[in-house]
């Protein structure tokens, strides 16, 4: 899907034990690179591998280190000449799965173009992604139509992801509010729909759920 003529979302066919459920990738143009946003895992290789070609990749980002977030990086490695990075509190996923990596990525700095944004909870050093008016929020967020979205009655597009897949729920639900500090149209999730209107809007609501849940 063209997002905007520099931003692009697709989704991989995936499955998750019993659950089958489309996994989703970002890929953004900048100025100084081609990013690509969430690597899939092994089972996705032949789907993402085509999809990475067109665009001619330079960077491959693990949005944090959950293994359908960095499992395809040593076939997209094999296939294509690309600098790979990881928030840097998350390396100890790829470094116990023998995953190579280039970049330890910082919250609130910018890479290629793109600013981090800090919201540990889903994983230790969990990150989203900002370029200029759409956020990458890879699991910080999930839609709310997704199998993978915390059970209760979310008033809008966007929900947690469910406890199970947390490291730290509690401080994953303290972390989505600041993602409100933000001016954002888009919100591109790995799981289930975006957001490709009033972003801020949006997460404003959830965050407002989150708050009336406490």
């Amino acid at each position: 899907m063209d997002v905007r003529d520099d931003v692009f979302a697709y989704d991989l066919p995936w499955g998750w034990g019993d659950v089958e459920e489309a996994l989703s990738v970002a890929i953004v143009e900048t100025d100084e690179a081609t990013v690509l946003f969430g690597t899939g895992d092994e089972s996705t290789t032949d789907d993402l591998l085509p999809i990475a070609r067109e665009h001619d990749i330079d960077v491959a980002v693990a949005e944090h280190g959950d293994i359908d977030h960095y499992g395809g990086i040593p076939n997209l490695r094999a296939e294509l000449d690309v600098t790979v990075g990881i928030p840097a509190g998350d390396t100890q996923f790829l470094d116990d799965a023998g995953v190579h990596y280039d970049v330890d990525l910082e919250a609130g700095a910018t890479y290629w173009g793109v600013q981090t944004i800090g919201v540990p909870g889903h994983t230790p050093d969990n990150l989203a992604y900002l370029y200029e008016d759409v956020l990458i929020a890879g699991d910080s967020v999930a839609g709310s139509d997704s199998a993978f979205a915390m059970a209760g009655d979310w008033p809008g597009a966007l929900a947690p992801l469910t406890d199970e897949f947390n490291a730290d729920t509690a401080l994953a639900l303290e972390s989505i509010p600041v993602l409100t500090d933000y001016d954002v149209t888009t919100v591109l999730t790995a799981h289930g729909q975006n957001v490709l209107e009033d972003g801020t809007a949006e997460l404003d609501l959830l965050a407002e759920a989150i708050e009336n849940r406490a």
